[in-house]
């Protein structure tokens, strides 16, 4: 893969890992979690590369390399609620960023982690048609930084929908098994995967003493 910039709507500088696809492949963008960066995808990645599918693994603004905003250093720390809500320009422009690569809306994968999994859902309700149709949720909360997840849901029609939680936690636990109940109420295709411990990407870690195939 190889590491790429570019520039969100509202002047952003956004740092990403790019591995294009094998032909007719899909293509992930990665949203990681609070305080964290792309490199936490790193094994993820291992996995799509060795199917053929694509990635754009960025770093939220704020975040590992993307801190710049308007010419002014940006921390994740000091954001308040309106700060959060603007990261979605992140991902709206990684679509943009693919569809100048003529990856088609059908391939792209929307996949966040934590509060990645709630700015995603906000990216997709942002895009003009809803045009993304798939998208997964690793440990989705309800109101991750004010981001009200059952809002954006009924916002999206014709999408494909996976969601991950450990139960020992609890709150992603408990708002994916909301979220599954109210994706179905509003006829989406959803299916909820019980996590083997720990949140976000970290579910993809194996416990000390625990077979990791």
């Amino acid at each position: 893969y190889e590491e790429v910039n570019f520039k969100t709507s509202d002047d952003c500088d956004i740092s990403a890992f790019y591995q294009k696809p094998s032909s007719g492949a899909y293509v992930f963008i990665n949203a990681h979690g609070l305080g964290s960066n792309k490199e936490e995808w790193l094994p993820f990645q291992k996995v799509l590369a060795k199917k053929g599918f694509g990635f754009l693994s960025i770093d939220m603004r704020g975040h590992g390399k993307s801190l710049k905003c308007r010419g002014k250093i940006v921390n994740y720390k000091t954001f308040g609620a309106r700060d959060w809500a603007a990261v979605s320009n992140d991902l709206t422009e990684a679509v943009s960023f693919l569809r100048k690569k003529r990856i088609p809306f059908s391939k792209i994968v929307f996949c966040g982690a934590s509060i990645g999994s709630s700015l995603v859902l906000k990216a997709a309700t942002e895009l003009k048609g809803t045009r993304i149709k798939h998208i997964i949720l690793l440990s989705p909360g309800m109101a991750y930084a004010k981001i009200k997840t059952d809002k954006l849901l009924p916002k999206l029609k014709n999408l494909s929908l996976i969601m991950a939680a450990s139960p020992e936690d609890r709150y992603a636990w408990m708002s994916s098994g909301f979220l599954l109940a109210l994706a179905r109420e509003q006829n989406i295709k959803a299916v909820f995967l019980t996590g083997p411990g720990g949140h976000g990407v970290n579910m993809f870690k194996p416990k000390i003493g625990r077979a990791s195939g």
